[in-house]
C-alpha cells in the first residue's frame, strides 16, 4: 500500500512536469507561426530543433525525480537502464523490437492499397532508404530521452497504481496527449483538424505504447524499448512516403504506422501482447 502511495506521488510530479515542458520547449514554434498544413510539407530547422528537444524532456524529469531519493550510481538500476544477460540475447531482443512495429505498417499498406488510398512503386532512388538504419543509429539518444521517462519512470508506477493492462493503457493515453503541442500544429496528421487528429494519436499511442511496454516488461529493460519506438519512428514512419507514387502522397491518418488503416491491425496485436503479460494491482515492474 505504501508503495502504491508512493508511485501515486512520483507520478503527480512526474507527468506535469513533463507535460510543462513539452509546452516550453515548443513555445518558438508557435510564436514563429509554424504549422504543418499537408503531407509533403516537411518539418523546418526549428521544428526540428523543437521536437529533437522535447523528446528529452522525460528523461531529464525521470533522471531528476530519481535522483531525489536514489544516488547516481542507483539511477540506471532504478529507470531500467542495464542490459541483462547474456548480452547476445538483448541484441537479438533489440533487433525483433525494432522490426515490430514496421511489420504491422507493412501489413497496414494491404488495406489502404486495395482501397486505393496508397499506390506503391518501386523507389527511383535507393539512397533514402539506406539512410535510414544510419539516421537511426544517430537518432538513439532521443529515443532514449524519451524512453527513459515513459517505460523507465511511467510504466512502472502506473501499473504498480492500476495494475498491468489498465496501466499500459493509461500510459499510452498520456503518451498521446503528450505530443499535444506537435499535433496541434499539424505533427502527425497535417492538413486536419485538432477533433480528428486528437483521437487519432491517442489511439495509435494507446497501440503502440502497449507494444512498447510488453517488450520493456518482457526484457527487463529500456533499451529494446528504445530501439521498438526507434523502429516506429525511423522505419515505419517514412516507409509509405518512400514507396508510394510520387503524384500520391499518402495521407497519414489513413495510411502508414499512425494510419487508421493499419490501427485495426496495431490494436489487434497489442491486445495479443497484452495477454502474455500477467500482473496485477500492486506487482512491481522490475
Amino acid at each position: 500500500m505504501a508503495q502504491r502511495r508512493q508511485a501515486v506521488k512520483e507520478l503527480w510530479y512526474f507527468l506535469p512536469a513533463t507535460y510543462l515542458g513539452a509546452w516550453v520547449v515548443t513555445t518558438p514554434l508557435w510564436l514563429n507561426g509554424f504549422r504543418r498544413s499537408a503531407p509533403s510539407q516537411h518539418a523546418n530547422s526549428l521544428a526540428q530543433a523543437c521536437l529533437f528537444t522535447m523528446m528529452l524532456v522525460p528523461a531529464v524529469v525521470a533522471i531528476a525525480l530519481t535522483l531525489r531519493r536514489h544516488p547516481w550510481r542507483g539511477v540506471p538500476r532504478v529507470l531500467a537502464l542495464g542490459l541483462p544477460r547474456p548480452r547476445r540475447r538483448v541484441i537479438v531482443q533489440c533487433l525483433c523490437a525494432t522490426a515490430a512495429l514496421p511489420a504491422i505498417t507493412l501489413a497496414g499498406l494491404i488495406p489502404a492499397t486495395l482501397l486505393g488510398a496508397y499506390h506503391p512503386v518501386w523507389p527511383e532512388s535507393w539512397w533514402p532508404v539506406l539512410a535510414l538504419p544510419v539516421s537511426a543509429v544517430v537518432s538513439i539518444p532521443l529515443y532514449l530521452g524519451e524512453e527513459i521517462g515513459w517505460q523507465g519512470y511511467m510504466m512502472p508506477r502506473l501499473t504498480l497504481r492500476f495494475g498491468t493492462t489498465t496501466g499500459i493503457c493509461l500510459g499510452g493515453v498520456l503518451w498521446g496527449l503528450w505530443h499535444l503541442p506537435m499535433t496541434a500544429l499539424g505533427g502527425s496528421y497535417p492538413g486536419h483538424p485538432l477533433y480528428v487528429a486528437v483521437p487519432a494519436a491517442v489511439a495509435v499511442a494507446v497501440g503502440a505504447g502497449a507494444l512498447i511496454a510488453v517488450i520493456r516488461i518482457h526484457t527487463h529493460s529500456v533499451w529494446p524499448a528504445v530501439t521498438a519506438h526507434l523502429g516506429l519512428n525511423e522505419f515505419a514512419l517514412p516507409l509509405p512516403q518512400l514507396t508510394s507514387a510520387p503524384d500520391h502522397v499518402p495521407d497519414p491518418l489513413f495510411v502508414g504506422p499512425l494510419g487508421l488503416l493499419t490501427l485495426p491491425i496495431l490494436i489487434i496485436t497489442a491486445a495479443a501482447a497484452l495477454f502474455t503479460v500477467k500482473g496485477r494491482r500492486g506487482q512491481k515492474i522490475r
